[in-house]
């Protein structure tokens, strides 16, 4: 009995081969650091690479540090088979929620509809489903609006507030879901790379202000179409319900700003 131990513990990894283990798990991870940073390099696809990459550091855990290789290999082929199916499931998961909620990007919509604007000017035109131009005038409140907004530097007055709704968007949560190019890299919700510019496209008769304002304080009121990663009950007014006035105007010129 007491040489079938000695047997056992003869055969648990030495500490060179720990040490070519633990190079071994860094290395995975160094990878698994480049995927990810400073953006993710490959979108969606990065996913199911990480988990199976974790699956991987996992296995070499369990199996030298945890020595389930050294034990019954029942056990052995148990925890494989346990593996292999939850790996299996939750790939599966990803691509059923992905072909489901599959959506044609917004951007060359947004594009394709895209009207210059030149500021000063008595109005501006907007493309109409039929394909003509039709003037949309900007009334005199408005115009003296905008041109209060401005300092008497040229410079927008509601820099103060991007920079703020920048810090809320990064250290609120909100880049733990969306993405913004070299901000945040969220893979839940939709991409606001370029929000500023497609918001305006978003909901018909709402302007771009409007749209974002709402998407925040009430998310659950209007769902876009061919917006991808845009799911029913993903996001819910419980989720911005604590931010401020102040925040919410920070975070809609922030994202505002993202064209």
């Amino acid at each position: 009995m007491s040489s079938q131990s000695h047997g056992e513990h003869s055969s648990h990894p030495t500490l060179k081969q720990y040490v070519i283990i633990a190079i071994i798990l860094f290395a995975i991870t160094i990878v698994e650091f480049f995927i990810i940073w400073p953006y993710n390099r490959i979108g969606a696809a990065a996913t199911p690479v990480l988990i199976i990459l974790s699956c991987i550091k996992f296995a070499i855990v369990i199996f030298y540090y945890m020595h389930l290789k050294f034990d019954r290999r029942l056990l052995t082929w148990i925890f494989l088979a346990g593996l292999a199916l939850g790996l299996v499931v939750s790939l599966a998961l990803m691509t059923l929620f992905s072909s489901v909620y599959a959506t044609p990007a917004p951007r060359p919509y947004a594009a394709a509809n895209a009207v210059p604007y030149v500021h000063g000017e008595e109005g501006h035109e907007v493309a109409s489903e039929s394909g003509h131009q039709e003037p949309v005038h900007v009334s005199e409140k408005a115009t003296h609006t905008e041109v209060e907004s401005t300092g008497s530097g040229g410079e927008p007055a509601s820099s103060g507030a991007v920079d703020l709704g920048m810090e809320v968007f990064t250290s609120g949560g909100c880049g733990a879901c969306h993405t913004i190019e070299d901000v945040a890299v969220g893979m839940v919700g939709p991409d606001l790379t370029y929000i500023g510019s497609e918001a305006a496209s978003r909901k018909p008769g709402m302007s771009a202000e409007d749209y974002i304002r709402e998407s925040i304080k009430n998310p659950e009121a209007f769902i876009a179409e061919g917006v991808e990663r845009a799911m029913p009950g993903l996001m819910t007014s419980a989720l911005t319900s604590n931010l401020t006035d102040e925040q919410v105007d920070g975070l809609v010129a922030f994202l505002l700003e993202q064209k």
